[in-house]
This record gives structure tokens, C-alpha cells and sequence, in this order.
């Protein structure tokens, strides 16, 4: 498979030149270690710099036993692969930038979140930048050209006023391949039988080893049925309790095993969006999967099955958009979260983009072809309170229906292509009732 240019390139590069150490933090198989030796091959890097990786057991042996010796002898910069094997590491590479701070000097790759692991010995704070690698984005399997001046998709979906005009086309049954397919750069030449038995020959893999060694969970049997207890709930409210029921286990150990599928970037957790305004609010988070291709794997869901069940291609749209939303947020920036809206009058809001400004804008995501005016009251409820500036809802239709000029419908191949997004200092003349 030729190289994929990543959206994330241009930030890492920009980071190597005033950061003594960058960290790349992803799940396993997104394409982490082929970003960061095409980096090494660009033209001010090539010839220069070493790799180690930490799957390789002699490595990982001489990492623990004497981290001093192996990355004194290291030419710079060093990349180190999944570095969260020998967390020793750490507190070396800590010393050795302290020692000489020249910017670029290490690499690091590791599919856990590095902040959260327990065995971390010591924090880099000051010293690194860390960004993510998601699976492929939709723009990048598309091969979007990403340049400095490239339209940011969750700017735009931020800014007051923003005039969609989708560049490509994105016919319903292209999102259900998309859906069925995911991200993971190992499947996308793969047919669909291949395509499943990878994905969970992966999932077993990442069980086996990586919650065993990294975050020294024991109960392996229970996190496989965990697994695919979430892939059943996935876009759905996450209830503890009823977990805990399911894979008889107390509430508290549920909560740190999903941590840990968390901070393997198997799954994400929404947190539920409250302001002060809306008292009737629920703060309970919802659970998404990160890749949908994964999700659809663990459940036995394929084309077909999307195509004959209209709410199954809901709730996988939903996740899909949640997936697309995160990797866009990764590389945008813009500061921001993503949350949830609902409330005990079942107002519900899909996702809420809430930017750091203070700005927010709700996100409701509609497999149909069709929109209409009434599938925005919630978005509007919340813009009447002051807490959000624009209502979203992204659909499978093909053109941009604004409603209002705070309410506009958009096909989901704006989220896809950002070069498609204009931000217009205007509004639109035409509104849908």
C-alpha cells in the first residue's frame, strides 16, 4: 500500500523544530510507526537519526536493564516505538533533555495514553508535545491535500457564520462501506471477510497483551465480554451498574477496565455538555468506538445489515461521525472538546463541539436523506437558553439545507473534505420551514 499522506504532518513537523521530544500517541496499527519513519526520511532528516522499537523482546530487555547506555549510543532523533513497554525510559529520556534540550531529539510512539499509565515513572511535562493518531480520516483515505492554509473543519463548525458547499460526492451507500471498512490503514485493501478476521485477531491481541502488560489487569475473559458488551452499546448512555450485572464484577472494576479500553484508544467516552443555564441537564457519559470497522467486526455487522436496518444505521452513523469529529479535533487549531446533550425533558443533542471561547455548536447526525425543521428542536431549545450558537444536523442527502440562519442541515461529506468548508461573511438568503 503506497504512503497516505497524514493531516497530522505538518504539526509534527512544526513541533521538531522547538520540542526536545514529541510523542505520538494512538492505537496500535494507525499508522504510527510509518509516520514517524517518514519523518526521518524528509530531506533535512535523511541519513540522520535511529529506531528502536520496543516489540522487539532483545530491545525491550536492554531498554529496562540499562536505559542510559542504550540511548546514549542513539544518534538523534531517536524514535522509540511503543515506548509504554518500558515506561523506564521515561525518567532517561527526562535526564538527557535536561542535559541538552535541542529541539527534535526523540520521537516517541506509544499505543496507550502516556499521561495515564500507571507505571509512568516520571512526567515530561515541559519537555514534550503530544498529539494523536486516530485510524485514517475520511479527507486523508480521500487524499485531501492538508497545507497550512487548509480550511479547518471544526473552525468552521465553531465560527459564527459558515456557508458549507460539499466538494465531492458521498452516496449512502458510500458511508455504509466507509462504516463497514473503518480507518485501520491494514484493511483497506482487504476484502470483507479478511477485513473481520483482522479485526479481531486484533482485539484479541490488544487484550491478551497490552491490558495484561501495560495496566496489569488480570481478568481477560471479562474484558473480551466487556468488549463486546460496549460494541452492543455503542452511541448509547454508559450504565456501570448494568455492566457490572453483565460480567459479574463490582462497579469500580468496571469503571477501571473501561479506563483502560479508553486510554488504548478502543473507545471513547462522551461526557454529557451542562451549563448552569440547564439545570435539568444529565451528566452521563455516552460510549462511542473509535473505529467503526472494529465495532462492526466484534458485532457481525456488515453492508447488508446496515442497508435493511434503518436505526442499526443510526447508531453506526452516529459512532462513524463521533470517530470523524475526534480525528478532526486532533489535528484542528482550534481548542475544544466534544460532549453530549440531554436532559429529563429527552431533549437530546448528538454531540455539542464546545470551543474553549465559549462558543458551541450542537451536532445531531440523521441517517436519512431527508430533514426536517422539527429534528431540530432540541438545537433550537439551547440556542432560545444562550448556551450554543448554531444547530448541525449532518445527514446522507447531497445538498445544504439551512433552515434558519442559525440552523442548517449539511451532507456528511462536509465533514469529509475541509477544503470544502467556506467560511462566508454573509447569510444566506433562502430558509427551510
Amino acid at each position: 500500500m503506497p504512503y497516505i499522506a497524514r493531516a497530522i504532518e505538518r504539526y509534527l513537523q512544526e513541533c521538531l523544530t522547538d520540542t526536545p521530544v514529541v510523542v505520538i500517541t494512538g492505537p496500535r496499527q494507525s499508522g504510527k510507526t510509518t509516520l514517524s519513519q517518514h519523518l526521518l526520511a524528509l530531506p533535512e532528516l535523511k541519513g540522520k537519526g535511529s529506531y528502536l522499537t520496543l516489540d522487539d523482546e532483545n530491545i525491550l530487555s536492554i531498554a529496562r536493564d540499562d536505559p542510559v547506555g542504550l540511548l546514549r549510543q542513539q544518534s538523534r532523533p531517536v524514535i522509540i516505538d511503543e515506548v509504554q513497554r518500558a515506561p523506564e525510559l521515561i525518567r532517561t529520556i527526562k535526564w538527557l533533555v535536561d542535559e541538552d534540550r535541542q529541539p527534535g531529539s526523540f520521537i516517541l510512539t506509544g499505543s496507550a495514553d502516556l499521561m495515564t499509565l500507571p507505571t509512568l515513572a516520571d512526567s515530561l511535562a515541559g519537555r514534550a508535545e503530544f498529539v494523536t493518531l486516530y485510524p485514517f480520516s475520511q479527507p486523508e483515505l480521500h487524499q485531501v491535500l492538508f497545507s497550512a492554509d487548509q480550511n479547518d473543519v471544526i473552525k468552521q463548525l465553531l465560527s459564527p457564520d459558515f456557508v458549507p458547499k460539499p466538494s465531492m460526492s458521498f452516496e449512502y451507500d458510500n458511508a455504509i462501506s466507509a462504516i463497514v471498512r473503518g480507518g485501520y490503514p491494514e484493511v483497506q485493501q482487504r476484502s470483507p471477510e479478511r477485513r473481520v478476521r483482522w479485526h479481531r485477531s486484533y482485539t484479541d491481541a490488544l487484550v491478551r497483551r497490552d491490558i495484561k502488560e501495560v495496566f496489569q489487569l488480570q481478568k481477560l475473559d471479562e474484558m473480551n465480554q466487556l468488549l463486546r458488551l460496549l460494541a452492543a452499546i455503542s452511541s448509547d448512555a454508559l450504565n456501570y451498574a448494568n455492566l457490572g450485572k453483565a460480567v459479574q464484577m463490582d462497579i469500580k472494576s468496571v469503571q477501571k477496565y473501561v479506563s483502560a479500553l479508553e486510554n488504548l484508544y478502543l473507545v471513547k467516552r462522551i461526557p454529557g455538555w451542562h451549563r448552569n443555564e440547564l439545570k435539568r441537564s444529565i451528566k452521563q457519559a455516552k460510549i462511542h468506538f473509535v473505529d467503526t470497522g472494529l465495532l462492526c467486526a466484534l458485532r457481525g455487522i456488515n453492508e447488508d445489515s446496515l442497508k435493511a436496518d434503518r436505526n442499526l444505521m443510526g447508531s453506526m452513523m452516529e459512532t462513524w461521525v463521533c470517530s470523524e469529529l475526534l480525528k478532526a479535533i486532533a489535528v484542528s487549531d482550534e481548542d475544544c472538546q466534544l460532549f453530549h446533550y440531554r436532559d429529563k425533558s429527552k431533549y437530546e443533542v448528538d454531540f455539542i463541539l464546545s470551543g474553549y471561547n465559549g462558543r458551541a455548536t450542537g451536532i445531531e447526525v440523521k441517517a436519512g436523506l431527508t430533514v426536517k425543521k422539527e429534528m431540530f428542536a432540541a438545537q433550537e431549545m439551547l440556542i432560545k437558553a444562550g448556551c450554543i450558537q448554531r444547530g448541525v444536523i449532518v445527514y446522507n442527502g447531497d445538498r445544504v439545507l439551512p433552515f434558519s440562519d442559525k440552523l442548517i442541515a449539511v451532507p456528511v461529506s462536509c465533514l469529509f473534505c475541509p477544503t470544502s468548508l467556506r467560511g462566508a461573511g454573509r447569510k444566506t438568503s433562502l430558509y427551510l420551514h
